[in-house]
């Protein structure tokens, strides 16, 4: 899922902010654990008996979710929307930075899509209809579980993702409707900042009790989730967890929180002046963490905040790590669906978000913006549409299904999302740059 804010291509039409970095290693981070997720078939996973460590990497979806609300209303949060060509033009750039990849991994992976010239298997009038709604990206749109192959199946966080962006400029009126602004930055003044956090938080309650409702549909024992899997079209654990209408309270709960972010790190106090710039302090590489001057080092209380911070991160490990254990128990497995999505997710998530924004001088952040993970961050896209293709490629050529290895596919995903950022990504990008309107946010 794309979440860069590209704050440097678009400063025409976005809010000219600094880019947080430490989000790029959640990128990281989220992309590894989803493919992880992916990977539990693996000969490694399953001969070392640890196919149940990143059962629920689906986790690292709500994450991906949440952190693209929060970059949209960081960039974007002061422009008004009022035209339809500033619409289109943020539209345009969007499907430029979404779509190449999109459909590059469509074209690696069409060996999942065989049956278009298979004699012994050919395609049903399902298949069909899911290859070309796929095409179409509105797949996860329609309310209906085809209980086909899937073609790639990473790609289907990117048809929702769609969704989201093209209703991101009504959420984004319509909550500074609710705060009674027009831009976000006009909120400078105490007694409004407390107002409108207020109304901020009631409405965070509002879209957790939201984002609540599809979880009681998706509990479904084991024996259940099987046997309905394939026979039943109108699965709701299969279409409540890609459907863009239960997945975008947590993408409107990143707006929210990156509201709060930004009502918070701004101060008509002079004397926490200094703490608010550390607050949006960028490091981007280790030279920069060892050089960046730390003002708020004789406040203990922020040195408190980091510390909850870094015991929070800690752990939220431990209880990803050992979670599995608990819901993959006959017992409660029924259950388990609160921790692909929800509430819980959706807030725990916000709070990483929140948390290692404003205190960027917490170990968590500086371990989330080392090099490695920056660098892993910035073809995260990439390597979440194309990591599973290659072997694809491969069975292709051969024509049987090729040994599943997780380090060869790591690698493998590395290099080809490498290439892909470069090659691909960017310079799509960087056209529709040139060629769409430019339109002013302020």
């Amino acid at each position: 899922m794309e979440t860069s804010p590209a704050v440097n291509n678009e400063q025409t039409q976005s809010t000219r902010r600094p880019i947080i970095h430490v989000f790029t290693g959640f990128r990281a981070l989220s992309c590894l654990w989803i493919f992880m997720s992916h990977s539990t078939d693996t000969k490694e996973l399953i001969k070392f008996h640890l196919w149940w460590l990143p059962w629920n990497g689906s986790a690292g979806v709500v994450l991906f979710f949440c952190l693209s609300g929060f970059v949209m209303v960081w960039t974007y949060g002061d422009c008004k929307f009022k035209s339809a060509k500033c619409y289109w033009s943020f539209i345009g750039r969007r499907a430029a930075r979404l779509f190449p990849l999109y459909y590059f991994s469509l074209l690696l992976s069409i060996y999942d899509i065989r049956c278009i010239w298979s004699k012994v298997e050919p395609c049903t009038n399902g298949n069909v209809i899911y290859i070309l709604l796929t095409l179409f990206t509105v797949r996860t749109w329609i309310p209906y579980h085809f209980g086909v192959r899937s073609w790639n199946v990473p790609v289907w966080s990117v048809q929702t993702e769609w969704f989201f962006y093209l209703m991101f400029p009504f959420i984004l009126r319509l909550i500074r409707y609710f705060l009674n602004t027009n831009q976000i930055s006009l909120l400078n003044n105490r007694d409004a900042k407390k107002k409108a956090l207020k109304r901020l938080y009631f409405m965070c309650i509002i879209v957790l009790f939201i984002s609540s409702i599809p979880l009681p549909f998706q509990f479904k024992t084991y024996k259940e989730l099987i046997s309905k899997n394939i026979t039943d079209h109108f699965n709701p654990v299969v279409i409540l967890y890609t459907s863009p209408l239960a997945r975008i309270p947590e993408f409107i709960l990143g707006i929210l929180t990156g509201i709060i972010f930004m009502l918070k790190s701004s101060s008509d106090n002079p004397t926490n002046q200094s703490d608010n710039n550390v607050s949006i302090t960028l490091l981007s590489n280790d030279n920069q963490q060892q050089n960046t001057p730390s003002p708020l080092s004789s406040h203990s209380k922020h040195d408190g905040h980091c510390w909850m911070l870094n015991i929070y991160f800690f752990l939220g490990i431990l209880f990803f790590i050992g979670s599995p254990i608990l819901f993959l128990s006959l017992m409660v497995f029924k259950y388990a669906a609160i921790l692909r999505m929800g509430s819980l997710m959706s807030f725990m998530m916000c709070i990483y978000l929140y948390a290692s924004a404003r205190y960027p001088l917490s170990l968590t952040s500086r371990l989330l913006t080392k090099s490695l993970l920056i660098k892993m961050g910035e073809i995260s896209y990439a390597f979440y549409c194309l990591s599973e293709t290659l072997p694809k490629v491969c069975s292709l050529l051969i024509g049987v299904m090729i040994e599943k290895s997780v380090i060869m596919k790591l690698f493998a995903g590395i290099g080809i999302a490498v290439f892909a950022r470069h090659f691909i990504e960017m310079p799509f990008y960087r056209w529709a740059n040139k060629k769409l309107p430019k339109c002013q946010c302020r």
